[in-house]
């Protein structure tokens, strides 16, 4: 089974139906897609950030391989690293894209396909068994207590 965090639009933007028809389920784990062909994921994704970083990294690895002589193997190796790095962050990348452009995470979800995710994910919500993500990590209030180390006092002394 695979894990699925479903992001939905901020409350500000919209009716609660239109927010339910723009949420978006993301696979936890490994995308293929993403390991063969990492630019064209990130477009696709707009993951714009990782995007950057990935061109000035084949930009930085092109230079360097024509200005020290690196033999073709080495930069195989790289390129092929940078693949995997990709296959195995991007889903994260586009959570994390999401929430920059205002989706909160409303839940995680475990399901084999999207569909059953989908259908879980909707039926927990008819049911409200569903609390907002950003109220269950809520910081608890921080407390001072004005004493800092081992001794149970301010100004106490062995």
């Amino acid at each position: 089974m695979a894990l699925f965090s479903v992001y939905l639009p901020n409350p500000q933007s919209g009716a609660r139906p239109d927010r339910l028809e723009r949420a978006r389920f993301v696979r936890d784990g490994f995308s293929w897609i993403a390991f063969f062909v990492p630019v064209i994921w990130l477009l696709v994704h707009r993951v714009w950030r990782w995007l950057f970083v990935i061109l000035a990294f084949d930009v930085a690895l092109m230079v360097l391989g024509s200005q020290l002589g690196l033999p073709p193997v080495t930069l195989t190796m790289a390129g092929l690293l940078e693949m995997l790095f990709v296959g195995l962050e991007a889903r994260h990348w586009y959570g994390l894209a999401l929430e920059r452009r205002g989706f909160e995470l409303a839940d995680v979800v475990q399901a084999e396909t999207l569909e059953d995710a989908e259908y879980r994910f909707f039926e927990r919500l008819a049911s409200e068994q569903i609390t907002p993500a950003a109220a269950v990590m809520t910081r608890p209030a921080s407390r001072s207590y004005g004493v800092i180390g081992l001794f149970p006092e301010q100004g106490s002394r062995i």
